[in-house]
């Protein structure tokens, strides 16, 4: 192989992964706005269920379970979610979390 086409297939190569990275970024931040919002519900009526069933229901323990689980599994999938979208971001974006 001459160093022309060599150089030629690197550089269609790298063209593709970076075109496949975007790909993978705009579907991320379609996901992410529903997403987003439906996990942070989950998150905050976890935490409901969880200080209701703390405070008033102590001997239902699945309550408690299923409450600490809704909150903690929500704030895994978001910091999930923010990691995959930080690591196919194209390197000039910058990302700010809304409100």
């Amino acid at each position: 192989m001459s160093r022309l086409l060599k150089s030629v297939v690197v550089r269609v190569g790298v063209s593709v992964i970076r075109a496949v990275r975007f790909s993978f970024y705009v579907v991320l931040v379609l996901i992410g706005r529903v997403l987003v919002p439906i996990v942070s519900l989950a998150v905050v009526g976890g935490l409901v269920l969880f200080g209701g069933a703390l405070l008033f229901f102590r001997d239902q323990v699945w309550l408690l379970v299923l409450g600490a689980g809704m909150a903690a599994g929500g704030v895994v999938l978001q910091v999930f979610y923010e990691a995959a979208l930080r690591l196919v971001a194209p390197d000039d974006v910058v990302i700010v979390r809304e409100l």
